[in-house]
């Protein structure tokens, strides 16, 4: 083995061009980034040969008798090695070191209607290997979640290097929009119109939760425009947990528009009579 050579250096190389070549060569075949153990001691070996000059002097002059170098790596192994070499500046492979060795993350998103935020709701993906392999998995978004949360699914992620644990996967779950219900916080607001008879009568009328519940609702004599009547606990849930939110029901008023000269006059009496009190 030329030591050289294995440096792919020339035999007049200086110290500074000995230390790029080995720091190239090592970054590529270290053993925590996937290289040979057995590539990678015998950079070592080089290095520690011709960055010393009194070893470098012996192996670049021979003495008749059998050479013997003994590269022991010590109780720390290679740690210790990249430790002493890059004293005083960032060990690279140190953090790779203190890190269990694993496959990557893998991020995705998906979207569910707002109605099934009230249970667990099922998904079956199809998870994309770096290989290029496709695993269909069956995953469960829990009750309550809102959008732009993100659910961490272990084991679930990315399985390129089999003899690694697989990484994580990270599911960010959008909601759709529901024409029928504004959201605010776990409450939702849904609208109900009536006519300006209604409001000023008082009547019945029937609301439809967002899980498909009919509810009959009584909105009082007098009623404003923007009135809001509460159904408590038809809201939203919290993150799992048993908390809901309540459900609002907006009043917005209509005003008849075909009305007679006649049934205009006698509503003008009657507000003659009002404003006289």
């Amino acid at each position: 083995m030329d030591y050289y050579q294995t440096l792919g250096v020339s035999r007049t190389a200086n110290a500074d061009e000995l230390k790029r070549a080995y720091r190239k060569l090592a970054s590529q075949h270290h053993p925590d980034r996937g290289g040979d153990t057995a590539r990678f001691q015998e950079i070592q070996a080089a290095y520690d040969t011709l960055s010393d000059p009194q070893k470098r002097q012996q192996y670049d002059n021979p003495q008749p008798q059998h050479q013997h170098f003994e590269f022991n790596f010590g109780p720390g192994g290679m740690d210790e090695i990249f430790s002493n070499f890059f004293r005083g500046h960032q060990n690279p492979f140190q953090h790779a070191r203190q890190q269990p060795r694993r496959n990557k993350d893998i991020r995705a998103e998906v979207a569910i209607g707002l109605q099934e935020t009230l249970t667990d709701a099922k998904r079956t993906l199809n998870i994309k290997s770096q290989n290029g392999v496709v695993q269909t998995v069956d995953i469960t978004i829990p009750r309550g979640v809102s959008a732009g949360t993100t659910i961490k699914y272990p084991g679930l992620g990315d399985y390129l290097f089999e003899n690694l644990p697989r990484g994580d996967l990270y599911l960010t779950v959008n909601i759709y929009h529901n024409p029928n219900f504004e959201v605010s916080g776990l409450d939702l607001v849904t609208n109900l119109t009536i006519d300006s008879f209604d409001a000023i009568l008082g009547v019945d009328a029937q609301i439809v939760g967002l899980d498909g519940k009919v509810f009959t609702v009584r909105t009082p004599k007098s009623c404003q425009h923007g009135t809001k009547l509460k159904i408590p606990g038809e809201g939203l849930y919290k993150f799992q947990q048993d908390i809901k939110g309540n459900l609002y029901v907006k009043i917005h008023i209509k005003v008849p528009f075909n009305l007679t000269d006649e049934q205009l006059e006698q509503i003008r009496t009657i507000k003659q009579q009002l404003t006289a009190r």
